[in-house]
C-alpha cells in the first residue's frame, strides 16, 4: 500500500532465526477511530498461536498476508508495533537470557531504629540501600568475613532487590547473609598512567562526598561517630582526598548488610506479592514480608519474632532513647511503612510472590488474545481505514 511508503523501518526477526530485515513500520504513528469499529459485530477474538507471525494469521483469517497490520491498528497491546507481538516460546527463552540470565539478586528488607536525640535524626535506617548512587562501576557488594563480591546494577527500592551480576564466589552468595560495599582501590600507576589515575580519584572523591550524605541521613549515629573521630583524623585535612579516603575505608565499610534471600537466577525472583489471604490481590513488598499473623500460623526462623511492640529500648546510644517519644516513632514508622527494629515481623521466607518469568509468561499468554475484523468485513475496514487516513 503506497501510503506506508513514508513510515520509519525497524528490525524484526521475520523468521524468527536470529536474522533480522528491514521491514516498514507502519504502526507507529497511526491509531483507529472507534468509530470504524464500535460494532461488535465487526470483529472478533482471535488467540495467537505459539509462533503464528502476523502475516500467518492474516492469511489464516483472511487469505492474504496483507492485512496482518490491521491487528496493530484495532489492539492497544500491540501499539508498539511488530516488537509487541507475543513472542514464541522460543523468542520468550531469548528474552528471559537476555535480560535476566546474566543477573542475581539479593533480597534486603529495610528497617528502622531510634538514635540519640541529640542527632539531628529521630530515626535512622538499617539495610538500606534506597537513595544511594549505586551506577558507579567501582562500588562492589562483598561478604563480610570471606573473600567473595560482585558488581551492582541496581537497587530496586519497591521490592527490596539488589541486582548484582559477574560474581566470583556463586556459592558463597548462596550462603552468606552479611555484606558490606566498598569503593574499589585506583587500578591505575600515578607515574605511568597518570591521566586515568586522576581521573579516578577525582569519580572517587564526588562518589564519596554524596556517600557521607546518604550517610547522614539514613546511617546517623556511624555519621556523627566519624565527625567525632578527631584522635584519627588529627593528621588529615577535612573535605581532602585523603578524608574521604578514610571515611570510605573506615566507617563506610562499618555499614553493615543482611540479606534475607538470594537469587542466582534473576527472574526466579519476586515480580509482585500475593496476599496472604487473597491470591487474586497483590500485596507491596513491606506487607509481604511483613503480615502480622499468629505464631501458631508458621515458623519462624531463628533471629525473628514477632508480638507487640516492646515499650523498653535498651540505652544503646550515648544519651539513650526518650521513651515519651515513642508513640511518635510508631506513627512515623507507620507513615513510612518500616517495621521497628525492636519489633521485627519479617517472613522473607514465606512471602507469596509471581516471580519475574511467571509474570512475564502470563503477560505473553494474556497478549495472544487479540481482536480481528471479521472477514466478511475486512475488505469493508480496509476501505474505509485508507479513507481516513487519505482525508
Amino acid at each position: 500500500m503506497s501510503f506506508f511508503s513514508q513510515f520509519p523501518k525497524i528490525q524484526y526477526d521475520i523468521n524468527l532465526d536470529g536474522i533480522k530485515t528491514d521491514v516498514i513500520d507502519i504502526f507507529r504513528h497511526i491509531d483507529v477511530r472507534e468509530e470504524l469499529i464500535d460494532d461488535i459485530s465487526t470483529y472478533t477474538w482471535y488467540e495467537i498461536k505459539n509462533g503464528e507471525r502476523p502475516d500467518i494469521v492474516s492469511t489464516r483469517l483472511y487469505g492474504t498476508p496483507d492485512y496482518y497490520w490491521t491487528f496493530f491498528v484495532l489492539n492497544d497491546t500491540l501499539k508498539q508495533g511488530l516488537n509487541s507481538w507475543p513472542k514464541s516460546d522460543r523468542q520468550f527463552q531469548n528474552m528471559l537470557e537476555q535480560d535476566f540470565e546474566k543477573y542475581s539478586i539479593l533480597v534486603f528488607i529495610p528497617e528502622q531504629n531510634p538514635v540519640a536525640r541529640k542527632y539531628e535524626n529521630n530515626f535512622e535506617m538499617s539495610n538500606y540501600f534506597g537513595g544511594l548512587d549505586l551506577s558507579n562501576s567501582n562500588v562492589r557488594i562483598k561478604a563480610r568475613d570471606k573473600n567473595a563480591e560482585a558488581n551492582i546494577l541496581k537497587f530496586d527500592d519497591q521490592r527490596f532487590q539488589l541486582w548484582i551480576h559477574d560474581i566470583d564466589k556463586v556459592g558463597v552468595f548462596e550462603s552468606n547473609r552479611y555484606w558490606y560495599l566498598d569503593y574499589i582501590d585506583n587500578p591505575y600507576s600515578n607515574k605511568t598512567e597518570s591521566e586515568n589515575y586522576l581521573k579516578f580519584e577525582a569519580e572517587k572523591l564526588e562518589w564519596a562526598k554524596y556517600a557521607l550524605e546518604w550517610m547522614r541521613l539514613n546511617y546517623t549515629s556511624i555519621y556523627y561517630e566519624f565527625l567525632r573521630d578527631t584522635e584519627n583524623k588529627q593528621n588529615i585535612t577535612i573535605n581532602s582526598n585523603a578524608y574521604y579516603d578514610y571515611f570510605l575505608d573506615t566507617y563506610f565499610k562499618k555499614i553493615k548488610f543482611k540479606s534475607h534471600n538470594f537469587y542466582k537466577e534473576s527472574y526466579n525472583a519476586p515480580s509482585y506479592f500475593l496476599d496472604f489471604e487473597y491470591d487474586d490481590e497483590r500485596d507491596s513488598a513491606f506487607d509481604a514480608y511483613s503480615k502480622i499473623i499468629s505464631k501458631e500460623d508458621i515458623d519462624l526462623i531463628d533471629d525473628f519474632t514477632r508480638g507487640e511492640v516492646d515499650s523498653f529500648v535498651p540505652q544503646t546510644r550515648e544519651d539513650g532513647f526518650d521513651q515519651s517519644e515513642l508513640a511518635e516513632y510508631l506513627e512515623i514508622s507507620a507513615q513510612r511503612k518500616y517495621v521497628p527494629s525492636f519489633a521485627k515481623i519479617y517472613l522473607s521466607t514465606q512471602a507469596k510472590f509471581v516471580s519475574y518469568k511467571e509474570d512475564l509468561d502470563e503477560q505473553t499468554f494474556e497478549a495472544r488474545k487479540i481482536r480481528v475484523i471479521r472477514p466478511e468485513h475486512i475488505d469493508e475496514f480496509v476501505e474505509l481505514y485508507q479513507d481516513k487516513l487519505n482525508a
